[in-house]
């Protein structure tokens, strides 16, 4: 975990989040930006549009809200009785989507000799009396360079067997799954033994490239995986997405900076 480093601030992220300012504001993307601080998340109602911008990218923007806003499987229009969307300058029961809140770019770089994480999800369920229910964090996330890979005979890109990856746990947004590796007798949240066996055979690994984005459910449990190779640095660059009525402030206080605001 010493070599696994989550960055929040920094010359390079800053100039991130200015390229953001001038992509939404150059497309006309309605958004509300909360001060202060000055890195706290954006609450838009766009639908984005296409471009190399994760953050407002429209397709990553429209599965977000879709995953978060389901509707009724029997077409009873069940969203016409919400009348407390009226409230706060709201649409009222139109069975619109509702806006997301969406956070600053962040970064993950994981240093050559970084270990296993330790298995874990982002964020509890809101309530526990039933199996699950829609999400209410998203996650997305890409690789932020080039790290090399492994080919199949067919040249399909398999992934990396040395700088790691983020692997998840499948199903376990579900509590009667993972209610079954609970360990009554530990600190741990999970089961050891037979039971954590059964729990990593559902472990999948997205084989990424540059390019490519995943949006995980931040109630799934997961971990990133070994960099073992010699001098091959793993960035990655997320962007945390909730329904605007969420709040995150374990992950995005307010922290004492260790950059100066003049650092090129």
């Amino acid at each position: 975990e010493d070599l696994r480093v989550d960055l929040r601030d920094g010359p390079a992220l800053r100039k991130l989040r200015q390229r953001d300012k001038r992509y939404y504001k150059s497309w006309n993307i309605d958004v509300v930006e909360e001060e202060p601080p000055a890195n706290d998340p954006t609450i838009t109602t766009s639908s984005g549009s296409p471009s190399s911008c994760l953050r407002f990218h429209s397709d990553v923007l429209e599965i977000t809200k879709r995953t978060m806003n389901p509707k009724d499987s029997e077409g009873d229009e069940l969203y016409k009785g919400n009348f407390g969307r009226y409230n706060f300058g709201g649409t009222g029961p139109d069975g619109s989507m509702q806006p997301l809140r969406i956070g600053p770019m962040g970064g993950i770089l994981s240093l050559p000799g970084s270990a296993d994480q330790a298995i874990h999800a982002d964020t509890p369920h809101l309530f526990e009396h039933l199996d699950h229910l829609p999400a209410h964090y998203v996650n997305a996330f890409a690789l932020g360079a080039h790290v090399g890979g492994v080919y199949d005979n067919d040249g399909i890109f398999t992934g990396s067997t040395s700088v790691g990856g983020t692997a998840f746990v499948h199903g376990s947004h579900r509590l009667s799954v993972t209610a079954k590796w609970h360990q009554e007798d530990s600190n741990s949240s999970l089961l050891g033994g037979t039971n954590r066996e059964d729990m990593l055979r559902h472990v999948v690994r997205p084989s990424l490239q540059v390019g490519d984005v995943v949006l995980f459910d931040c109630r799934v449990l997961h971990f990133g995986l070994a960099n073992t190779s010699k001098n091959v640095q793993r960035p990655l660059l997320y962007v945390n997405m909730t329904h605007s009525w969420f709040h995150d402030p374990k992950n995005w206080n307010n922290r004492k900076q260790i950059f100066t605001n003049n650092t090129a």
